[in-house]
């Protein structure tokens, strides 16, 4: 036992073997190495479950947008202000978010010479720089005994942290041909409309 407590290396062995067998904070250690990678994961999931849902509304509100449009036989600004304003609400988004959000309708007719017209077009914010081309449309869809309108939806989606997902472009276009007439003229020949901050949340100013 002298020997031993004299010579280093004897004691540094010992030393070991004991650490070695020491069970006690082994869970902690484990932890401590797992906890990052499961919160990570569970803060990405999260995220892109936020970011599922918003492109799922957005697909949404496309639909009731055109929906709502083709239930008119024309259009004059307050039914078209109403519509964004239904489409708002389906988005859900608050004021900051709804000035990410950019909507258009367009409405198109084809004359008696074949030619495709349009006959009304409604804007809502400044996301599209560029009206819908009508040239690849089916015309099964668009002939001269039916209009069409077409309805799109862009959202600059923003998540929380902007860890995991970043900042997305969500957008959806919607066609549907006119329920109660030929097609659906827009009395106006453009209207504009931008989002206002209301007591009861954003809505569209047209």
């Amino acid at each position: 036992m002298y020997n031993i407590m004299k010579n280093p290396i004897a004691r540094l062995q010992i030393l070991a073997r004991r650490v070695i067998k020491d069970k006690d904070g082994v869970a902690a250690i484990e932890f401590a190495f797992v906890a990052p990678v499961m919160i990570a994961l569970y803060l990405g999931l999260a995220e892109v479950s936020l970011l599922i849902s918003a492109d799922r509304n957005v697909s949404h509100a496309a639909s009731v947008t055109g929906d709502l449009a083709t239930q008119e036989e024309s259009l004059n600004l307050n039914e078209v202000e109403d519509i964004f304003n239904a489409t708002l609400s389906v988005l859900g988004t608050n004021y900051t978010n709804s000035q990410r959000v950019s909507i258009d309708m367009i409405s198109f007719e084809v004359d008696g010479a074949g030619d495709t017209q349009e006959v009304g077009y409604a804007k809502f914010g400044t996301g599209f720089t560029t009206k819908f081309n009508s040239d690849g449309v089916s015309a099964t869809l668009l002939n001269q005994t039916s209009g069409l309108i077409v309805t799109r939806i862009k959202y600059d989606y923003q998540s929380p942290s902007q860890t995991f997902v970043q900042t997305p472009s969500l957008s959806e276009t919607f066609m549907l041909k006119p329920r109660k007439s030929k097609s659906i003229p827009f009395n106006g020949a453009t209207i504009t409309c931008t989002v206002v901050n209301s007591g009861n949340g954003p809505r569209a100013d047209c």
